[in-house]
């Protein structure tokens, strides 16, 4: 049976808007995978990759407290799990290996802005930045601040300002937020959902265990205040250090649906459109 006029109408029609949409999206993909947009996001990429690393390399091998200020009881804290029990380090290895997997997403991979992508190093990219690196940076960020604004001693005591450096404090406890934040504005990412806040959660646990696992070989907290709170207030400030931590994921989310909102609603629009 022939096709009504109106049936005629109302095809070309949506023929002509899926066609539009896909026009905007290869507009979208020409501004972001080629010219000054593809070059920021790799300059962002390279320079977070190196400063990250160096900040590692320094932290690890240049950083150490003076043999006649450590006792047996501090030394004993400082050798068990060494820096690997500060979330700080953690963080930013963290970050040196996101910003070196999206510099290798940049050269191999693919930034095209779309639902799904075939890049491996896209997927593991996304993955990682979502569910670990924006988190985590912003909760080393806000944690440490908030509590280095209210009492210095309970986190960086004024004794470490002689042997670790002031660029070295931000790039590990500020660096990491802002570049996370700029990460955010120029790659664009779908967020991983559930999988995404099962790992976020998996991660802060496997760190509160490994917290107790350094407190019962060295006998001591790594953290002064936790030193210092009492039991109850001790454990409700790691829960919340977990909870925190999952609010910063939403946060993430949340600031993600609102940089990319055309986009996201270019991509629904094909896919609805395409059935």
């Amino acid at each position: 049976m022939a096709k009504s006029k109106k049936q005629l109408r109302e095809h070309f029609a949506a023929k002509e808007a899926a066609q539009a949409t896909n026009d905007q999206l290869d507009t979208c993909n020409d501004a972001y995978t080629s010219g000054a947009f593809q070059y920021l996001r790799f300059v962002v990429h390279l320079l977070s990759a190196a400063q990250f690393s160096y900040g590692i390399y320094y932290h690890y091998y240049r950083v150490h407290w003076p043999s006649d200020l450590v006792d047996e009881e501090e030394g004993l804290k400082t050798r068990w799990g060494g820096k690997f029990k500060y979330l700080t380090f953690l963080d930013v290895i963290l970050q040196a290996f996101y910003h070196t997997v999206a510099l290798l997403n940049d050269i191999f991979g693919d930034n095209t802005v779309t639902l799904h992508s075939k890049s491996k190093l896209r997927l593991i990219r996304d993955y990682v930045f979502a569910t670990f690196a924006f988190p985590v940076a912003h909760n080393v960020c806000i944690s440490f601040w908030v509590i280095y604004a209210w009492d210095r001693e309970l986190i960086f005591p004024t004794a470490l300002d002689a042997i670790f450096p002031s660029w070295l404090n931000h790039v590990v406890h500020t660096n990491v937020a802002l570049l996370a934040i700029l990460d955010l504005f120029t790659c664009f990412r779908r967020y991983p959902g559930l999988a995404g806040v099962v790992g976020n959660l998996t991660f802060m646990l496997l760190y509160i265990i490994w917290l107790h696992i350094v407190r019962y070989f060295s006998g001591l907290w790594v953290y002064p205040l936790l030193e210092v709170l009492p039991f109850p207030f001790r454990y409700l400030m790691l829960a919340a250090l977990v909870g925190f931590n999952l609010v910063c994921y939403f946060l993430g989310e949340y600031a993600n649906k609102i940089v990319w909102a055309p986009e996201l609603k270019l991509l629904q629009q094909q896919k609805i459109k395409q059935g």
